[in-house]
């Protein structure tokens, strides 16, 4: 009994043994498949053509691509436009992202804005809509996190569509640096607003210090200190040029080098780029404000606060009604800058001009931002709650 038992044993350690040595043999490899190596299949209403303006949504399917090992895949539509069937526009992007390859479902606003946009490149004008035209379709697949170096592409499907002219503007959202400046809390982030650039993408212009410099809250993760919801980078302190955004467990980024930079933020693509600036002795200000018609005379300057080298803020109400207001550099006008804007919850932004025109916004509390080497400014509206 007691060498069948020790036969046992021996036995066991032997099928252990192989078990280890064969998941040592089997460890997954990344390997990006080729473009087109997975299918997209057309949906099921694509024989008729169909009505953008007059449905919701449009639903999608198609194979999962095979990376070499279960990982998690982002799915994103992409579309073409062509109205004889043989010359094409260049791929058109859809915002909304699917985890799911059996079910890619993106809204019929979105389709009809990248097919307007495919169009107009092909030279149509708004007035030449609505229009029906061949559509094409391909999914754009890539590991959540790394779709810089795991992008590929399906497979194309064809079919007919009709849209009026529609080119929705892509909202500007409220993201923050959080970081070694201005701080690693909500309220620092509040002072340090990324300037929008349209298209997704937000700007950050500063001398960073070159070590863990920064995440990126939107204004909601900002107001909670909600760091599970943060943007940031794979590995810690990473200060490569370039790279990919994640928003679980993300890491600090830092600035290539403790110079002056801007950093650019592509939401869409989530990507990050640092470009150095040329000029690394910009001109100082000992201070910046705001200079308007609160009083009769344009004499009462509200200072605003430098949170970061160059970029500076502040909060302020306004009583009176038809504000009129400009910035200006060491309360002189020999330096100021203005737009041709009326600040609204929907055109918070603006490149200043220097000498330009008065600025307006009706009376209320607002946020005041701007970068004096950019003139990039922005005025965001607080809601009161």
């Amino acid at each position: 009994m007691k060498k069948l038992s020790i036969l046992a044993s021996m036995l066991m350690a032997l099928v252990a043994f192989t078990a280890c040595s064969t998941n040592r043999d089997d460890n997954p490899t990344l390997s990006v498949p080729e473009d087109g190596s997975f299918v997209l299949y057309a949906p099921g209403i694509s024989a008729n053509t169909i009505d953008l303006d007059n449905s919701t949504s449009l639903t999608f399917k198609a194979d999962q691509p095979n990376y070499g090992y279960t990982a998690h895949i982002t799915y994103m539509m992409e579309f073409a436009a062509s109205e004889d069937g043989s010359t094409w526009s260049e791929w058109q992007s859809t915002e909304t992202s699917n985890e799911d390859p059996l079910a890619i479902t993106v809204p019929t606003s979105e389709i009809a804005g990248a097919v307007t946009a495919a169009l107009v490149e092909l030279g149509r004008d708004e007035v030449d809509f609505p229009l029906t035209a061949k559509v094409k379709a391909r999914v754009h697949a890539y590991l959540s996190g790394k779709e810089e170096t795991t992008s590929v592409y399906s497979n194309e499907v064809i079919m007919t569509a009709t849209t009026s002219y529609v080119l929705p503007p892509v909202p500007n959202l409220l993201f923050y640096i959080v970081g070694a400046q201005p701080g690693w809390t909500g309220a620092a982030a509040s002072t340090a607003l990324m300037y929008p650039e349209g298209g997704d993408v937000y700007t950050y212009t500063t001398k960073f210090t070159g070590a863990w410099d920064l995440k990126i809250w939107a204004e909601e993760d900002a107001l909670i200190e909600n760091w599970d919801a943060a943007y940031g980078c794979a590995v810690d302190g990473d200060n490569s040029p370039e790279g990919a955004i994640i928003n679980v467990e993300a890491q600090a980024i830092s600035s290539p080098t403790a110079e002056y930079y801007t950093f650019t933020f592509d939401k869409h693509h989530m990507s990050y780029s640092w470009t150095k600036l040329e000029n690394q002795e910009p001109t100082e200000y000992s201070s910046i404000s705001l200079i308007g018609n609160w009083t009769d005379d344009w004499s009462n300057d509200v200072d605003m606060t430098q949170v970061t080298p160059h970029n500076w803020y502040v909060e302020h109400t306004f009583t009176n009604d038809d504000v009129e207001f400009k910035f200006r550099a060491d309360h002189d006008w020999g330096t100021n800058w203005g737009a041709a804007w009326t600040v609204s919850s929907e055109q918070f932004s603006a490149l200043g001009v220097g000498g330009g025109d008065n600025i307006k916004c009706a009376k209320g509390t607002y946020r005041f931002y701007i970068n004096d080497i950019t003139s990039k400014i922005c005025v965001v509206p607080v809601v009161a709650e």
